[in-house]
C-alpha cells in the first residue's frame, strides 16, 4: 500500500507502508491535510496504483474510493 498526495493536480507517492500501519498513516495524513489549510489532498492506493480511499477538506475524513466513484464525486474537488 502507499500514501499519495495531490498538491497541484497530480498524485505523487509519499511513502509505502504495510496494511497493519494503515490506521496510523490515515490519522497522520488527515492531520497533515488539515494543517496544510486543505491544500494537500491524500489518498491510499494499492501497489497497482488503484485508489482505495481519499482524505481532503473540508472534513478531513477518509472516504472509500468506491463510494466516491459510485456517487459521481471527484476526489480532487471540495464537496
Amino acid at each position: 500500500m502507499k500514501l499519495q498526495v495531490n498538491l497541484k493536480g497530480s498524485w505523487r507517492d509519499v511513502m509505502c507502508f504495510h496494511e497493519k500501519d494503515e490506521k496510523e498513516v490515515r490519522e497522520s495524513a488527515a492531520r497533515l491535510s488539515f494543517f496544510s489549510g486543505g491544500k494537500a489532498k491524500f489518498r491510499i492506493a494499492d501497489d497497482a496504483n488503484t485508489a482505495l480511499a481519499y482524505c481532503e477538506a473540508p472534513f478531513f475524513i477518509w472516504r472509500d474510493a468506491r463510494t466516491v466513484t459510485a456517487a459521481g464525486l471527484s476526489p480532487t474537488k471540495k464537496l
